[in-house]
């Protein structure tokens, strides 16, 4: 076994000088005797019994924040904690992060993706806290200058990733659970690389077809549809009122933009909103937790690598790509005859709080109006 090899048995150099650090593991590059330049995670000493600690901790924890601070309730604590915990034994055991590598590789291979690239792992030289991986190289994923310098199309990069996260949690279940900078660079060929597959997303049986369902009432506007697919998800207790749910959110109310509202009318709403989700017990699923951390992470990669990107344009290049790439697939799982499945931009738009006769929304745009929308709140409030 590796583990229990010198370095100069497996490496014919290796850098002692950290690639990279964090708070579980370091990387260090190093040269096989093959030749082959590879990359080599290491897992720091005495970590699992530190993050044990912290996870009796933290179980302790989170049921007090939620009867103390009633808002607590809707990030779910006791779930945040059940994940970290499932997520951090994967991290502890870079054999399961090997798999996880696999996994993800065979998943984009299977739909067509080629433009994320999954690093290899050594089939030989993987252990509970070694693993050896194919070294790959590229640009920072915040270098945009760098990267358009070089040719490469960054709006085709963030749509190229917002595509794989959706296609692998809806087709297959399966999506990077921990996007960040750190874990993402692009290659010379415009490419982009995928690392660090400690945490990986999985939704599996009835829990793919209610995220699925809850994704395509989105882009239908079968507002209905996505209160059952949420509450199946969990986010609301089994026995909530749908139809209750929707009249107190107003969400049968035609939409108001909310740049037309003064910050009193703002803060308001968001009160009226957080009260009513409270009062139905709603929280954030488990299983979307990981979900919504990416796209947040996606939400500030399209402001540095495409604050042009026309958002209402790729919502229906998006939609029409899924049909004919798998509208048949997914309408047979759902019981539904996907040819008569239609895409809403009225309800597309009415999410994003524009008139219905808007053409065009960029990143840029969008990011004015939530920054109008905040600086009224935060005056407001300072009163």
């Amino acid at each position: 076994m590796y583990k229990r090899q010198r370095l100069e048995d497996v490496f014919a150099s290796f850098d002692r000088t950290p690639l990279a650090a964090a708070s579980i593991a370091q990387v260090h590059a190093a040269t096989l005797l093959t030749g082959e330049e590879v990359v080599v995670k290491v897992q720091r000493p005495s970590v699992a019994g530190l993050v044990r600690k912290d996870l009796r901790v933290m179980a302790w924890l989170a049921p007090f924040l939620v009867g103390r601070i009633p808002i607590a309730s809707l990030a779910n604590p006791p779930a945040l904690v059940e994940l970290f915990a499932e997520t951090i034994v994967e991290e502890l055991d870079f054999r399961m992060e090997a798999a996880n590598m696999i996994d993800v590789a065979a998943m984009l291979h299977e739909l067509g993706n080629h433009g994320y690239v999954v690093p290899r792992p050594h089939p030989t030289l993987v252990t509970r806290r070694v693993l050896v991986m194919q070294k790959l190289q590229g640009f920072n994923f915040d270098d945009v200058v760098g990267m358009q310098n070089a040719g490469i199309d960054t709006e085709e990069v963030v749509r190229t990733a917002m595509v794989a996260l959706m296609e692998g949690a809806m087709v297959y279940g399966v999506f990077h659970g921990d996007l960040h900078g750190g874990n993402l660079f692009v290659l010379a060929d415009g490419r982009t690389a995928l690392l660090d597959f400690g945490i990986v997303g999985r939704l599996s049986g009835d829990r793919r077809l209610a995220f699925l369902r809850m994704m395509l009432g989105a882009t239908t506007n079968d507002v209905k549809g996505q209160m059952a697919a949420m509450r199946d998800l969990g986010a609301l207790p089994a026995d909530t009122d749908l139809d209750a749910v929707i009249k107190d959110l107003r969400l049968d109310q035609p939409t108001v933009d909310p740049t037309t509202l003064t910050g009193e009318e703002l803060v308001a709403e968001v009160q009226r909103v957080v009260k009513a989700l409270l009062g139905y017990g709603a929280k954030l699923p488990k299983e979307l937790m990981l979900y919504v951390k990416n796209m947040v992470f996606l939400d500030g990669a399209m402001a540095r690598l495409a604050p042009d990107l026309d958002l209402l344009g790729e919502i229906g290049k998006i939609s029409l790509m899924f049909a004919e790439r798998h509208g048949e697939r997914l309408g047979r799982e759902l019981g539904i005859d996907h040819t008569a499945v239609a895409i809403n931009m009225d309800g597309v738009k009415a999410s994003f709080g524009v008139d219905t006769d808007t053409d065009q929304l960029t990143y840029r745009e969008l990011q004015a109006r939530r920054e109008l929308i905040q600086k009224r709140m935060r005056d407001h409030v300072a009163r």
